[in-house]
């Protein structure tokens, strides 16, 4: 074999070697940073529905009468649907104030949805879910210690004609008041208790359950897996309060 054979069978080789390795690289390392980018795309949601959720707070306890956000979809979809529903039952057998009482919510979640993984703003929560697994991000606000308890539900329900955005653009969420006060409370004689039991109807139970077994109230019912929840604690006094938001996507 003469030299200019030798040469170019050395060059065929290291070109060979060069673009398996490339190849290699490419194959095992672009799969990688894509997760790792839908994966920073995903955090950077949920910092949005932080902000989303801080909006709709000013709105629930700070008495504003509307607030907008604005969200970059980053290849996902928003939208204004689903249902979530919470029921409140209260009793107690010598009430000082108010009767025995039940109070339902049914709620629109705000949710944002890329492959498998959605983010949902709902009752006042903010929540993850990936597959069949969900987390509370955010929890609802409510305040329940030996004593009392304060409950802010949070009703969102869609209005104009867009049901969803997808794409890469950005969307305007607009949060307007449409109702607001206490739907009901009640308050126990003293040495008596007031027994709130709490039922949470929703595709992601599992996070609820989570946050309620967090806060130590006692399992009464329902299987997460079935969608449904319902926890009880007891305290001398309780508050419902209610504030309904008419939420418009706008592109």
């Amino acid at each position: 074999m003469n030299r200019a054979q030798s040469d170019a069978m050395g060059f065929v080789l290291v070109f060979s070697l060069i673009v398996l390795t490339v190849g290699t690289v490419y194959a095992a390392g672009y799969p990688a940073l894509e997760e790792f980018r839908t994966g920073e795309q995903i955090e950077n949601m949920e910092r949005a529905f932080d902000v989303l959720d801080d909006n709709l707070d000013d709105i629930v306890r700070e008495g504003a009468p509307s607030r907008a956000t604005e969200i970059k979809l980053n290849g996902g979809t928003l939208a204004v649907n689903g249902s979530t529903t919470i029921t409140v039952n209260a009793t107690t057998g010598d009430a000082v104030e108010g009767a025995n009482f039940t109070v339902s919510d049914e709620s629109t979640p705000i949710t944002y949805t890329r492959g498998d993984t959605t983010v949902v703003s709902t009752h006042g929560a903010v929540l993850r879910q990936d597959g069949d697994a969900a987390v509370m991000r955010s929890a609802p606000g409510w305040v329940v210690d030996g004593d009392h308890a304060l409950i802010p539900l949070v009703v969102t329900d869609r209005t104009g004609d867009r049901v969803a955005f997808g794409g890469s653009s950005t969307v305007l969420v607009r949060g307007q008041v449409t109702g607001r006060g206490v739907a009901a409370e009640l308050a126990a004689d003293t040495g008596s208790d007031v027994t709130v039991t709490v039922t949470v109807d929703s595709p992601r139970a599992v996070a609820w359950k989570r946050y309620f077994e967090a806060e130590g109230f006692t399992a009464v019912d329902g299987d997460p897996a079935d969608g449904e929840v319902t926890y009880r604690f007891d305290v001398d006094s309780v508050v419902v309060q209610q504030t309904t938001v008419s939420v418009e996507l706008e592109g």
